[in-house]
């Protein structure tokens, strides 16, 4: 890992997504966009970009969700390689229709779990039925804390095809245990504890114990915040080691004395853990060890993970905002 050459690429596809989302979009949605594409090794292009932003507000009306902040996100994670972005598009808004159709809301976070969905068609109602059978029984658990910014998890843990009713509460007792453990309480705990049910669907202490000295580890060596509690879930599920998170403080630290994340360094870890993520998944392709989830999923789940935050921050401030 070139740790420096990592944060020349940050800085130059921020420059460039900065300029093309202009100054009323969330800093924290610029940010996430350029991690997006340097995490996928990817070359932004702003005609791409913009074709698949154009593409959506085609099909959207003027109070469409799509319509916020959140569009360039959108259009970025429909920007894949080899892909008709004009195809991709009319299939996210037939997928989000389904999902609508089972009783999820019309919000951003309903797109968001749609993005997160098979595209075999014949699948898409069942996998929208398990989303929305998983969601609720989640509410069920946590009736304050679970909304709308919890979709996307639904749709990505409803295709495990588990007991609704005890994954729901598999969930709850990570919550609880983690809670125990030093973790503050919260949507981003939920999350978190959704995350831990990811590869296995019975409870394990061994994962609290991990997720607890990954967490200890940031404390020591960076600033961690609640909102990073997803993506420690996620390296406490698939394990990553000392290299691993010495990689990630490694380059947290580059980061954060970089320009783009002068007012926003907690962004710094997330793409930090984001980017080492993806070289372990990289190396797994190349490998081909398997760590029970396929590639692919392990990318849905990181995806997922990214979406959902980054909605909540910057829901969070645009509320912050309108105080102030």
């Amino acid at each position: 890992m070139d740790t420096n050459a990592i944060v020349r690429e940050v800085e130059e596809t921020y420059e460039k997504v900065k300029s093309l989302a202009g100054w009323t979009v969330d800093k924290n949605v610029v940010l996430t966009i350029t991690s997006y594409y340097v995490t996928s090794e990817r070359e932004f292009d702003a005609e791409n970009l913009n074709r698949a932003m154009d593409a959506l507000k085609s099909k959207s009306g003027w109070l469409s969700p799509l319509r916020g902040n959140l569009l360039p996100m959108v259009g970025a994670f429909l920007d894949k390689p080899r892909v008709n972005i004009e195809t991709e598009t009319d299939r996210l808004f037939e997928k989000q229709r389904v999902l609508r159709g089972v009783g999820f809301r019309n919000t951003i976070h309903s797109y968001l779990a749609a993005l997160l969905m098979t595209d075999n068609e014949e699948l898409y109602d069942h996998e929208a039925q398990r989303a929305k059978k998983l969601y609720n029984e989640m509410k069920k658990q946590h009736f304050f804390l679970t909304s709308d910014d919890d979709y996307a998890y639904a749709v990505l843990l409803g295709k495990r095809n588990e007991n609704p009713v005890a994954h729901a509460k598999l969930m709850r007792t990570y919550y609880d245990t983690l809670r125990v453990e030093g973790f503050r309480s919260g949507n981003e705990l939920q999350w978190m504890s959704q995350v831990m049910t990811y590869l296995n669907s019975v409870f394990d202490s061994q994962l609290v114990s991990q997720a607890t000295e990954v967490l200890d580890y940031f404390k020591r060596e960076t600033k961690v915040r609640p909102v990073h509690y997803p993506m420690i879930g996620f390296l406490a599920v698939f394990g990553v080691g000392d290299d691993g998170l010495m990689k990630i403080v490694e380059l947290t630290r580059a980061l954060e004395d970089s320009k783009p994340f002068k007012w926003k360094r907690e962004m710094a870890l997330s793409i930090a853990i984001g980017y080492v993520m993806q070289e372990l998944t990289d190396m797994m392709e190349e490998t081909g060890v398997s760590l029970v989830a396929s590639v692919e999923m392990i990318l849905q789940a990181q995806q997922a993970v990214m979406a959902a935050t980054i909605a909540a921050m910057a829901a969070s401030s645009a509320t912050n905002s309108s105080s102030d």
